[in-house]
């Protein structure tokens, strides 16, 4: 299953982008397994020029510091099959008071 590394502060939002298939009737479920971390779909968008690919952009944000995996699966509602799946490991930071300045 491929993954993928994320990293933010206490509060912070980290955006992840997914490959989907508007027309297949799959869309994108996550298993945080009980993580403190609150994750939303921000929008689903069409890929430019492709009439059938775009991607799903979910918000993650982390209310406790810590490593934590999420497990994403592209599937149809209706079907026990998984299409796809991808692992994303967010490691959540305590937030720096002061200096460092972005």
């Amino acid at each position: 299953m491929p993954h993928q590394r994320l990293a933010s502060d206490i509060g912070q939002t980290c955006r992840i982008a997914l490959p989907s298939y508007p027309g297949s009737g799959a869309t994108w479920y996550v298993d945080s397994a009980h993580a403190p971390i609150r994750i939303t779909l921000e929008e689903t968008l069409p890929e430019a020029g492709r009439l059938r690919a775009g991607s799903q952009v979910f918000a993650l944000i982390g209310d406790i510091a810590g490593d934590y995996e999420l497990r994403f699966v592209l599937k149809r509602a209706w079907h026990k099959e998984i299409r796809n799946s991808r692992r994303i490991v967010l490691q959540v930071r305590q937030a720096t008071l002061g200096g460092g300045g972005h």
